[in-house]
C-alpha cells in the first residue's frame, strides 16, 4: 500500500504542469521515489516492482521505455549498499551522497540517450540532480508522512 501511494504522489508530481521558468530547475521526482525507497525502506523494496512502476514514467519523460528501469536499478542497487551508513547521518551529507548517486544516474541516463539518439543537453541533467540532492530532504519528509499515514490507515482497517 505505501509503495502505491508514494508511485502515484511521483506520477502527479511529474504530471503537474510546471511554470516554464522551472523548465530547467526540476528535480527528477521519480529519481527521489527510488532514493527514498533505497535508502528508508530497503528491506521492502523489490526491483521488479521498481522495473515495473518506471514504465509510466518513461511514457510522462518521453524517454525509450526500460531507460528508467535501469537507471531505477542502479540508483537502488548504489543506495542500498550505502544505506545504513547513510541513514545515520545529518541531512546535509545524505544530500551530498544523493547528489553523487543521482550524477552517476544522470551520466548513465545521458550515454543511454544519445545512443537512442536523442541529444540532451547534460548540463541540464547535472543541474537536475542537483535540485533533487537539495530537495531530497523535504521530499523524504513528504514520502516519510505519506508511508505514517498508509500505516495508521491500514491499522484503523484491522
Amino acid at each position: 500500500m505505501i509503495f502505491i501511494a508514494t508511485w502515484l504522489v511521483t506520477l502527479l508530481l511529474i504530471a503537474f504542469p510546471y511554470p516554464a521558468f522551472l523548465s530547467l530547475a526540476l528535480p527528477h521526482f521519480g529519481f527521489l521515489f527510488v532514493t527514498w525507497w533505497g535508502l528508508m525502506r530497503n528491506y521492502q523494496l523489490s526491483m521488479t516492482l521498481l522495473l515495473i512502476s518506471s514504465l509510466p514514467i518513461d511514457v510522462l519523460y518521453g524517454t525509450a521505455l526500460g531507460l528508467h528501469g535501469l537507471l531505477f536499478a542502479l540508483i537502488a542497487y548504489a543506495l542500498t549498499l550505502l544505506g545504513p551508513s547513510i541513514r545515520q547521518v545529518n541531512w546535509v551529507r545524505q544530500s551530498t551522497v544523493v547528489f553523487v548517486v543521482l550524477l552517476i544516474a544522470s551520466s548513465v541516463s545521458y550515454w543511454a540517450r544519445t545512443l537512442t539518439g536523442q541529444s540532451p543537453e547534460f548540463y541540464i541533467l547535472v543541474l537536475q540532480a542537483f535540485v533533487s540532492a537539495v530537495l531530497w530532504s523535504p521530499m523524504r519528509w513528504l514520502y516519510d508522512g505519506l508511508a505514517q499515514y498508509t500505516q495508521d490507515i491500514g491499522a484503523e482497517r484491522q
